[in-house]
C-alpha cells in the first residue's frame, strides 16, 4: 500500500489481485448477496485508491480495508432496509447436478448444501454485531486486536460478540436444541 500511495499503479494492481476475492467473499457474506458483494469490493477498492496518499501503516492494510467494507456493507444494509435472507444469485442444484455415481454420496452432498443454507440464513437473522464478529473472525480468519480496530470496540466486547454471536447461532441451526 505504501508503493501505491507513492503512485505506483502496478502495486495497487498487485494488492487489487491479492484481496478482492476475500474482499467480496466478506461484503457478500455481509450483505446477504454475492452480487452485491462483489459491487461493494469493487468500490471499497476504488475507495482505497482515493485514499492512498493519506494511508498511514498504523494497523495491517487488511484492518484498513475492511473497515472501508464495512462501513460500505453497512451503509448498503441500512439504505435498503433488508436483513435477514441470503439472495441466492442462482437456483440451488438438485440430484440431476450433482455428478457422483454414488447415490450415497448424492444425499451427502445434497444434506451438506442444506446445512449450509441454513447456516446462512441463520448467520443474515443474527443482529448486526454478531454477524459482523463473526464474518471478521472466522470467515476473515482475523485476530481479536484486528477485530476490535475494525469495529472500533475492545478485545473483550468481540470476544464477547464472538461467543454469544456462535452461541445464537448454534441455537437457531440446531432449532433451539444445545
Amino acid at each position: 500500500m505504501l508503493l501505491s500511495a507513492a503512485g505506483s499503479e502496478q502495486a495497487f494492481e498487485q494488492l487489487v489481485r491479492r484481496h478482492h476475492a476475500r474482499l467480496a467473499r466478506y461484503c457478500g457474506k455481509s450483505v446477504g448477496s454475492a452480487a452485491e458483494g462483489d459491487e461493494l469490493a469493487q468500490e471499497t477498492l476504488v475507495r482505497v485508491w482515493e485514499a492512498r496518499r493519506d494511508y498511514q501503516p498504523r494497523a495491517p492494510f487488511v484492518v484498513f480495508m475492511l473497515t472501508l467494507a464495512r462501513n460500505l456493507c453497512r451503509k448498503r444494509v441500512r439504505d435498503s432496509g433488508r436483513r435477514g435472507r441470503w439472495h441466492e444469485e442462482a437456483p440451488a442444484a438438485g440430484l440431476e447436478a450433482v455428478a457422483s455415481p454414488d447415490q450415497a454420496d448424492v444425499v451427502d452432498q445434497l444434506l451438506e448444501r442444506e446445512q449450509q443454507r441454513r447456516v446462512r440464513e441463520a448467520m443474515m437473522a443474527l443482529p448486526e454485531k454478531f454477524r459482523e464478529a463473526l464474518l471478521l473472525r472466522f470467515d476473515q480468519e482475523l485476530d481479536y486486536a484486528e477485530l476490535a480496530r475494525i469495529v472500533g470496540r475492545n478485545e473483550a466486547t468481540m470476544r464477547s460478540r464472538v461467543f454469544h454471536g456462535l452461541k445464537k447461532l448454534r441455537a437457531s441451526v440446531s432449532g433451539g436444541r444445545p
